[in-house]
Parts: structure tokens; sequence; C-alpha cells
């Protein structure tokens, strides 16, 4: 079955988190296919539980912040903490004994009841889902659209050790989704790459995911934005700016230019932007004092309060420059997981609640997709050149390396957040 035959046989089932399975002859890898309780997801209010939401919002900041800055080679770096939480959170419920207490630990425990506000969570962003294979390159949606999808793989295995139905019935409950049974002893890459394929609109086609034959568990999360700026950029005034890494080396990107309402604020060892999608999802850009370590602008503590700082600041006019980029990745979770503390995931005993047998993740990766241009996310806009203008506002520079976050400013969740050392590369 071509791709865009199965991103329209997809779409439908997308927005309820599942993939139709394709034929094909018995000893071929077939498509993913998720298997669900017939449980109902649980609709559950921000509001209903919100200590719980303030909560977990912190987890995932924390969780972004460790891992957008890890890689310190890339020129660009982007991952979903939401799209990890949601991972985390699924395989608390099936966690037991000491694994269950390293999540709690890792921040899952902070929220009294986990179940209540993961589903109120997944409600949440789930105003945002859609099919990445509709946005043109060119036209970024007014309507954000935010596809957020967790495909925990679990092998297919003789009924005494197949995954528990009281399992199957807390994900679907808190979470609107299920797992997707494969045969490791085949290829796993190509059903996984179509179900990539569809939940990033084709930028990614494959996941470096390491199974073999004795896996039994291993999980890939995808996240994938695109909305247009409340006041877009002119691409008249786009051009090559002067853009500082973290090495010092100065470097040309093109640059976005213009007067657009924003916030803007400053903290110790920072200075932050923020400019606004459609409803309530924002850019959150947090750039370093000179001399100052990007790694130290990724940190939790500067990415919360920036994000504090620009809820209480003003939207005003300012001449803004931002380097545009793109960042496509995939960022591996076993060692930052670990790293973290949350051994039991990857060494056992502790899952026996998702399976008998107390299976163990295999491998675990997290891809997002993010592009910043004229009119938005998902816009790669050709430039022309104009002469400068006169001044203007109050300018906000982004000229050097910098963190940045994708936020729902309802709840203060991070959606993506990153970091820029080389816009352009």
């Amino acid at each position: 079955m071509a791709l865009m035959q199965i991103r329209r046989a997809a779409l439908a089932l997308i927005v309820a988190g599942t993939l139709a399975a394709c034929g094909g002859a018995p000893s071929s890898p077939k498509a993913l296919s998720l298997d669900r309780s017939k449980t109902e997801f649980e609709q559950v209010g921000i509001d209903e539980t919100r200590d719980d939401v303030t909560a977990l919002v912190a987890t995932a900041t924390r969780l972004g912040a460790q891992l957008a800055a890890r890689d310190t080679r890339a020129a660009s770096t982007a991952v979903s903490p939401w799209s990890v939480l949601s991972l985390l959170g699924m395989l608390r419920a099936g966690a037991e004994g000491e694994t269950a207490a390293q999540l709690d630990g890792a921040g899952l425990g902070a929220a009294k009841d986990l179940p209540r506000a993961m589903a109120a969570l997944t409600g949440q962003t789930a105003q945002w889902a859609g099919d990445p294979g509709t946005v043109p390159a060119t036209s970024p949606p007014a309507s954000p659209l935010f596809q957020s999808q967790v495909a925990l793989l679990t092998a297919k295995e003789p009924e005494d050790r197949r995954v528990r139905p009281a399992y199957l019935d807390a994900l679907s409950a808190s979470y609107g989704t299920g797992v997707y049974p494969v045969d490791f002893r085949q290829d796993v890459g190509e059903p996984l790459g179509e179900w990539v394929a569809v939940n990033t609109g084709s930028t990614l086609t494959s996941a470096p995911l390491k199974t073999g034959t004795d896996t039994r568990l291993a999980a890939a999360s995808t996240a994938y934005l695109a909305a247009a700026w409340r006041f877009p950029f002119d691409a008249a005034r786009t051009r090559p700016s002067p853009f500082t890494a973290a090495d010092g080396a100065v470097v040309d990107p093109p640059t976005l230019r213009g007067t657009v309402p924003a916030r803007v604020a400053a903290g110790e060892g920072f200075s932050a932007l923020q400019l606004d999608y459609g409803t309530t999802l924002a850019l959150q850009i947090v750039l370093p004092a000179p001399g100052t370590p990007v790694a130290d602008a990724a940190s939790e503590g500067r990415f919360t309060a920036a994000r504090i700082a620009l809820a209480a600041a003003p939207s005003v006019p300012h001449e803004v420059s931002l380097p545009k980029w793109r960042s496509t990745s995939w960022t591996p979770l076993v060692d930052p997981l670990r790293d973290a503390g949350l051994t039991g995931l990857f060494a056992g005993p502790g899952l026996d609640g998702i399976a008998p047998g107390s299976p163990t993740v295999a491998d675990a990766r997290a891809a997002a997709v993010f592009t910043v241009g004229e009119k938005g996310t998902a816009s790669d806009t050709a430039t022309a050149t104009a002469p400068e203008t006169g001044p203007g506002p109050a300018p906000f520079a982004v000229d050097r390396a910098f963190a940045y976050a994708v936020v729902d400013t309802a709840t203060g969740l991070p959606l993506i957040m990153g970091t820029v050392d080389r816009p352009g590369s």
C-alpha cells in the first residue's frame, strides 16, 4: 500500500490513536495495528485536577530540560516533553515495586491522582490533533495542529504472557490508546516507519529503534507541530544576520525581522521572548546573557522562570529578529532515563502489571519535527531581500545560541523544547 493511501486511510484513526492494518503476504511485516480496550477515555477537565496538572507540568519541564541540551554537537535539537511524559505515564500504569517507586520519584508521584491528571492533559492536547500530511510546507494552519503519538510495541506472546486486559483498560481510560503487538522476530522497521511517516507528515519515514528476537517491549514517540503566527513576519525583510554559536563561531543564517506584538521579560542570566500562535500556544525563547552557556538557558529553572516572567509581561510591539531554523530529530531515551534513576524500566523486574514475566523496555526513542519561518511553524517560505528600514519599537535580537519551548500557556505544559546553536545548518 502506498504511503499516501496509508495516510488517507489512517486520518480518522489517528485522532482515535490507531492505524488500520494493511494486507500482505503472511511472512511480511504488517502495518502496526492498535490493540485497545473498549474502556472509554475518561474526560477530565484541567480545572478538576489543576494541582496535579501543575505538578506534572513541572515534571515535563524537567524532562525536557534534561533532554533538550544533551546533544551538545547538534546544530539544533527538538524533543517533546509531553510525548515523553505520556510514555512514562503509560509505563507507570503497569509498574510495580521499585520500578514504580523510581517513576514516582522522577516526578510522576507528585500527582496525587496520576491517571486523572494525565487524562486531563491528554484531553487538552487532543484539541490540536490532526493529520500532518494535510499541511502544505509553505502555509501553516491558522488553528494549530499538534500531533503527538506514542507507540508502545509489545511482543506477540502465548496467551499466558500476553498484555494484561487491566493494563489495556488503564491505557484506554487515561491516554485514549493501547499497545501495538508486533513479532520482534521479524524486522519491525517497515511498519514502524509507516507509522512514523503518517504522524510526521512524511518528514521522518523511519525510526532507529533497536530491537531483537527476545524483545518484549520497545517504544517510539512522535511530535509534530504546525501553526501560523498570530502576527506573521514579512518575508521581504528576511536576510542573513550574524549569529554567534556556543563555541564563538559566527554564522549568518536567514533571519526573520519584523515589528510584531510580543512579550519580553528578563531574569537572572537570561532574557526571554514570546511569540504567539493561535489559541493558547506560544513559542518562548530563552536567550542566555552574553558569556553564559546555552545549557544554562536550557535548564529547568531558566525555562520555568522565563515562563512565569513572560506570563506577567504585556504584549506590545517589538522589533524582533529571529533566525529561521528546522529541527527533525530522534532523541534516544534509554541512557537519559537511566541517568535520571529509572533503571528498573530496562533491567527489571517491575513491569509485571503490563504482562506476566515482568517485561523490560529494550529501547525507547522520541522524535520531534519543528520549523520556524515567516508564517509560523511548518513554514519554509522563500525569502526576498529588501532595504533596511528605520528604527522601530524596542528591539529584541536573538543573535546567539539559545533555548526554546513551545508552551500551552493555559497550563504551562511544554509541547516541544530544544536548543539552537547553528540555525540554518
